[in-house]
């Protein structure tokens, strides 16, 4: 008995050993850790309303483009880098001649609703895109007029080209629509469809419902698309809340209501710096600001004379701008071609803020001065005071119109802008414009001076041609100035046509040179888009943007919540922890 005792407790000892022994062992070689888990409700405040979430005409509004960028794909995409990937279109060939290109689609791909992605919806898009009458950026119709586009098979096409165009894969990322939906509504019709805020796509995420509020739409949701193609995304579903200003969206995100700001606003931007429970994500954005001078205005004629263009450049203090208008959200720009782009020049000679320059440049323009006080021009802006009340020449004085938005921050830049000017004796009479400043005044040229924003996101390739090219002059080309200088055209004609970057880029310095000579617009700024995400909100990571809607390209990797598990000394690193 006393020795069946001794063995039981012999067993017990040995099987508390061993039962310490295996804690020890998986003390040393596991761990509990936190990693990424599926599901949550992501929530975002937008400034504006959705109106055409539709890849054909979602450029105007920066709302649309957002949601869009969830719901649509190309036959390419952009990414980070402004490389052209690969998104329905698997991969692609380019003819020897650069005039033809093959795309083969991905095979499985499915719309929304279930029905699959053929060739035959990319032919019916680019059959919009080429009518005579539709509706969205006049350019993409102009390209693709000149495109012929053939079925190989259900799913391989092929786009012949008229002449080799080193920017043609750009247009290609175009977001494809549903023919089985949409073949029988003509082009001129696709702004009045109610599928512009009930749209079907092949995107990371689906349109599930739309919330109004008194005729308005008040909130979109999106949940996660089951027949996505690419990686499945963690968070399953994104709210989207509609706020009338970006002011709101960052109240909205003070009061808890959303996770995620759109756009943090300059005057919001120092409080979101110093808030801990945000994330800031900034980059410039492809855009720049400019003031357009009319050269064929019978009204302001004195824009055809290059040193009038130039005293008004070197009147503006353009990083005072920035600074006090904008929050800092901008960099100064001195070229027709973004800073960051390949084709820029930094040895371009820049205006820097020299009044004294411009009253000199005036007088020998020929202009007379009415009370000038040189005594009072000084370069200080701080202590600047008016030199000159006005100017006249053949008893014409300088002054015009200048056309703006009636937006809040838009005016208030024209504003500041006019104040500047009409230091030195300048004067420009800010003309905010309610609706109708695209279609109404700036595309039918009725304007003097105008100050406008240039989205160069419709095509990521740097070709300035459709903006300064002598035949974009009459409607509906988008040479709004009026600019006609042969030896611009020249060359812009000749880098549209050349295969080899060193070689567009050589002649792209040339047009930029002979631009800032002649200056026959004023560059101002390219504008810094800053968002900003709860930190609550994981795995957020923000490269360079093409458009704010690019803030998604990583939405796959986003997630709001966590779970355990036991992980092996051997297993790679890369875990989250609460």
């Amino acid at each position: 008995m006393i020795q069946h005792i001794r063995w039981q407790i012999l067993l017990v000892v040995v099987g508390i050993a061993l039962l310490i022994a295996l804690l020890v062992y998986v003390a040393f070689n596991f761990s509990t850790v936190w990693v990424a888990a599926q599901g949550g409700t992501y929530v975002e405040g937008l400034a504006g309303t959705p109106q055409f979430i539709n890849p054909l005409l979602c450029q105007t509004y920066e709302v649309d483009g957002d949601l869009c960028a969830l719901v649509f794909n190309g036959l390419t995409r952009m990414g980070y880098n402004g490389q052209i990937e690969p998104d329905l279109a698997e991969r692609w060939e380019v003819s020897s001649d650069g005039m033809a290109y093959t795309f083969y689609l991905r095979r499985g791909v499915r719309w929304h609703d279930g029905n699959l992605v053929t060739t035959d919806d990319v032919l019916f898009t680019i059959g919009l895109l080429q009518d005579p009458n539709f509706p969205g950026p006049a350019d993409w119709g102009q390209l693709w007029r000149t495109v012929t586009a053939t079925q190989v098979s259900q799913w391989t096409l092929r786009f012949e080209l008229q002449q080799p165009y080193p920017a043609f894969l750009d247009y290609t990322t175009v977001g494809i629509l549903p023919r089985h939906l949409l073949q029988d509504v003509p082009a001129r019709e696709l702004v009045n469809q109610p599928f512009n805020l009930h749209p079907v796509g092949t995107g990371i995420y689906q349109v599930s419902q739309v919330v109004t509020d008194t005729g308005r739409v008040s909130q979109i949701i999106l949940d996660a698309n089951p027949f996505y193609y690419g990686q499945r995304p963690l968070i399953a579903r994104i709210q989207f809340k509609f706020y009338p200003n970006y002011q709101a969206v960052y109240q909205a995100y003070l009061n808890d209501e959303v996770q995620g700001i759109g756009r943090v606003a300059p005057e919001d931007l120092e409080a979101a710096r110093r808030n801990p429970d945000l994330q800031l994500f900034t980059s410039p954005l492809p855009r720049y600001s400019l003031i357009y001078l009319n050269h064929t205005s019978e009204t302001a004629p004195f824009f055809a004379d290059r040193q009038v263009r130039q005293a008004l450049m070197y009147a503006l203090d353009r990083q005072a701008l920035i600074d006090n208008v904008l929050g800092g959200q901008g960099v100064v720009a001195n070229s027709p071609i973004l800073n960051n782009s390949w084709a820029f020049t930094p040895t371009l000679s820049a205006y820097t803020f020299d009044p004294s320059r411009a009253i000199a440049l005036l007088q020998e323009a020929g202009w007379q001065p009415s009370g000038l006080n040189e005594s009072a021009i000084l370069t200080h802006t701080d202590t600047l005071t008016p030199a000159v009340a006005a100017w006249f020449k053949e008893g014409r004085p300088l002054s015009f119109s200048l056309l703006v938005p009636d937006e809040p921050e838009r005016v208030a830049l024209a504003q500041e802008i006019a104040r500047q000017w009409a230091l030195v004796g300048i004067q420009a009479n800010v003309e905010p414009v309610l609706t109708g400043f695209l279609n109404e005044r700036i595309r039918p040229r009725r304007y003097q001076a105008a100050l406008v924003e240039l989205d160069m996101t419709l095509v990521g390739d740097p070709d300035p041609y459709p903006f300064w090219h002598q035949t974009q002059i009459q409607p509906p080309g988008q040479n709004y100035a009026n600019y006609d200088d042969r030896d611009m055209s020249e060359l812009l004609e000749t880098a549209r046509l050349t295969p080899d970057q060193q070689a567009r880029q050589r002649l792209y310095y040339q047009f930029q040179r002979l631009f800032a000579q002649n200056l026959p617009a004023l560059p101002l700024y390219q504008p810094v888009y800053t968002y900003a995400v709860d930190r609550n909100v994981r795995g957020v990571h923000v490269g360079p943007v093409m458009r704010p809607g690019d803030r998604f390209l990583g939405i796959a990797d986003w997630y709001l919540r966590l779970r355990r598990v036991i992980r092996s000394a051997a297993t790679p690193e890369g875990v989250s922890s609460p």
